[in-house]
């Protein structure tokens, strides 16, 4: 029994312990998910507003070219007051655009015509120029981050004149991403980036000035940047801080970026890890009350065990008591019956007994009994049952088979008895009453039979075994 005890709290071990793998398996899960979710969502928002902001300047680029005609678009200029008052006009439309800080006019050979810079300069070779004007289909076109005449990096939204007569163009320098990325907050480690197509780092929040305009691709980055894909999902260490994150990385739609957003996995795992630290404070506490509900469940059933060899057994002989023996032989019978078996009942009685009492006294009489139990149960078969039925008298309950020598047992025990030299009195003899089950027998009738089988032994001289039927 303590050995199944064990099995069933070694198997509530593993149960509990498997939920609560399980629960926090899943729960890891959803707090991934969930993480997703939110870097997705905020690398969608950021996206957004970098869309919204060039739609805005990509508008006061309409506005200036329908208020520009393309005549005016000559180096060098052949009317100055028309040159200033187109170059006050574009000044002012950039004006309106807080976060632009350049504005020119090309021709259709990217020769500056009007700008606060340089006029005359020759862009054929500038990213911003050259692409749209060899696509002619091309009427807008933002470019990669480049360093400016000034020493400025920057990106240039350009829009063409009809015709592909010459375009005009909008500066903005990094500061324009940055403002973005300031307003993003993504938990303590967390990191939010802009880069442009060819992985020059345009904004970073935490802020890394050094960082800005290098490049900042990873064979992940390279690997989307090729793909289909609008946005990806993936786990990363940054190589900037060595932080492990959860990353979103998104391509802005028609324009030259990408948004990546970077969760901290000790930020998005905190509450996980609470639900782990509680998960193992309660896995345990299972497991102590699971331990002494074991051990006090244990503790009853020995208590069961010891109640009922109390209730069942004679404590001086340590052999069954009469309510066993009681029981025993009420099986006994319906088995036989049932079965149309038989069985023997043998009642023994120490001769004398009394005067070993008086002779001696009641501890030398409890000494006898004792030892003479112990005889009786070696001498025995395994399927009998003998117990003390009261006082010095012993009952044995023997199962037998039709064809065995009646009584053989009885004989054998009286025998025995003789002969054996008990500690303090030597010698004792017994009388045996012995009788068998017969079809119409009760349990009283056997008894009564049996008895008076001994009280007969008991007249006719003792140290007998008397066999009686009827």
């Amino acid at each position: 029994m303590k050995k199944r005890l064990f099995i069933y709290y070694f198997i509530f071990i593993i149960s509990t312990a498997s939920f609560f793998g399980i629960f926090l398996y899943h729960s890891h899960s959803q707090e991934k998910n969930l993480a997703k979710e939110n870097i997705t969502l905020t690398s969608l928002l950021i996206s957004e507003w970098i869309k919204g902001a060039f739609n805005a300047s990509d508008y006061i680029l309409r506005d200036i070219i329908d208020n520009v005609p393309t005549t005016a678009l000559t180096y060098p200029t052949n009317d100055p007051i028309e040159h200033a008052r187109i170059s006050q006009l574009i000044e002012k439309k950039r004006q309106t655009l807080p976060y632009s800080n350049g504005v020119g006019l090309n021709d259709n050979k990217c020769i500056m015509t009007h700008t606060p810079a340089e006029v005359g300069f020759d862009a054929s070779q500038r990213e911003w120029c050259y692409v749209p004007m060899k696509n002619p289909k091309l009427d807008t076109y933002v470019s990669n981050m480049f360093m400016s005449n000034i020493g400025e990096m920057m990106v240039i939204q350009t829009r063409k004149f009809p015709d592909n007569k010459g375009l005009a163009g909008l500066g903005l320098n990094l500061s324009f991403f940055s403002q973005w990325v300031k307003k993003v907050h993504i938990g303590r480690g967390g990191v939010v980036a802009i880069l442009d197509r060819h992985f020059n780092l345009l904004a970073r929040q935490p802020e890394s000035p050094q960082a800005l305009g290098k490049k900042a691709g990873s064979p992940i980055l390279e690997q989307f940047m090729t793909s289909q894909l609008k946005n990806q999902s993936f786990s990363h260490t940054s190589p900037l801080d060595g932080t492990g994150r959860l990353y979103n990385v998104r391509k802005v739609d028609d324009l030259p970026f990408a948004v990546i957003v970077g969760l901290a996995n000790t930020d998005w795992l905190a509450s996980w890890y609470k639900q782990v630290a509680i998960s193992i404070f309660i896995t345990a506490l299972l497991w102590l009350m699971g331990w002494f509900i074991l051990r006090h469940y244990q503790d009853i059933l020995e208590q069961k065990s010891e109640l009922e060899e109390i209730s069942n057994k004679d404590q001086l002989t340590g052999l069954y008591n009469r309510h066993m023996l009681s029981k025993t032989l009420e099986k006994e019978y319906h088995r036989a019956k049932r079965m149309q078996g038989t069985f023997e009942v043998i009642i023994l009685d120490i001769d004398n007994f009394k005067q070993v009492n008086d002779t001696y006294g009641h501890n030398v009489g409890d000494v006898v009994l004792q030892e003479l139990a112990l005889l009786m149960k070696k001498s025995i078969r395994l399927s009998d049952t003998l117990g003390r039925w009261g006082g010095e008298e012993f009952l044995i309950i023997a199962p037998i088979k039709d064809h065995q020598n009646r009584s053989s047992m009885a004989e054998n025990l009286r025998t025995k008895i003789e002969a054996y030299n008990f500690t303090t009195v030597h010698t004792i003899t017994a009388s045996f009453g012995v009788t068998r089950y017969q079809e119409g027998d009760c349990i009283n009738s056997l008894i009564k039979r049996a008895d008076d089988a001994l009280y007969d032994v008991k007249k006719q001289g003792r140290n007998q075994v008397e066999f009686r039927l009827s």
